[in-house]
């Protein structure tokens, strides 16, 4: 919000021609996610381009969103002017649900049968833990790792769980809200040295302290509370799922700070990490 309305509008304009809208989340403003009127600025922008580029009024009401720009907007190329065409039509689920399956097609709440050729079934994902909790994972005491994440998915620095010796995650719980490909080369990078000084060592197990889970839980909790992100029922809280517990899943401070976090960790002889050099009979 320290420049002009024009200066913003023209950034917004430049990112949105671009396509992506990790792009325009995090390529435009910094304060968008922090800022509640730099953040209504950036949702009025993709209002409007979505009431410019969508020519049937009831369709751009449809596809706009109403809520507060915690969401990645779609604005790739093409994507709303699909909606002009006259051989597509939007049906909004949510204000008229899907009532069954039928041999043609879909029969929805209001007693149309939409006739189909092709049904494409894209019914959402349960992201960071999903995968996690449909292993049968289990670490100390036989202990699976539901019983564990009962108030919601924890871990160490988003790469290693309390209870669970020599077991490292990839893109875990509380791991970096960040482009994937680089938050996944920092933590190969990370796990491999640390691999590699605990056979260095003689280290035969190795697993975070429950106490510097905790703390990373909270530090996790206490960024997020910073941002809009969670006035969104969004999926990155787990909202997508019917019944699953809202909890934060990840560390909002970026990819540089959690880099910086990785390297003072290594720093400090791998703080928070419990290291046995003797065989340890509780381990499996």
């Amino acid at each position: 919000m320290s420049v002009s309305e024009e200066e913003r509008n023209r950034v917004f304009q430049e990112n949105w021609d671009k396509g992506n809208g990790f792009r325009f989340m995090f390529g435009t403003f910094s304060d968008i996610a922090t800022n509640p009127e730099a953040n209504a600025a950036a949702a009025a922008f993709i209002r409007a381009k979505i009431t410019e580029i969508v020519r049937d009024p009831e369709t751009a009401r449809k596809l706009t969103p109403t809520d507060v720009y915690a969401k990645r907007p779609l604005c790739n190329e093409g994507y709303y002017e699909t909606y002009n065409r006259g051989n597509v039509e939007l049906v909004s689920i949510k204000e008229n649900p899907i009532q069954g399956i039928t041999p043609n097609g879909v029969l929805t709440a209001d007693g149309v049968e939409h006739q189909l050729d092709v049904l494409v079934l894209a019914t959402g994902f349960d992201a960071v833990d999903g995968n996690y909790r449909a292993l049968d994972l289990r670490g100390r005491r036989g202990r699976h790792i539901d019983e564990h994440w009962v108030d919601g998915p924890t871990s160490y620095l988003g790469v290693a769980k309390a209870g669970f010796p020599n077991m490292f995650m990839i893109l875990g719980p509380n791991g970096p809200f960040t482009n994937l490909p680089p938050s996944i080369e920092a933590q190969v990078d990370f796990i491999g040295e640390l691999v590699r000084a605990a056979e260095r060592d003689g280290v035969r197990t190795l697993e975070p302290t429950e106490a510097a889970e905790e703390a990373w839980t909270a530090v996790c909790e206490e960024i997020a509370n910073m941002t809009l992100f969670p006035k969104a029922q969004s999926w990155i809280f787990g909202a997508n799922i019917p019944g699953k517990k809202n909890a934060v899943m990840f560390y909002m401070a970026g990819l540089s700070a959690y880099r910086q976090k990785l390297a003072e960790v290594a720093a400090n002889g791998y703080d928070g990490f419990r290291m046995r050099r003797q065989a340890d009979p509780v381990a499996v």
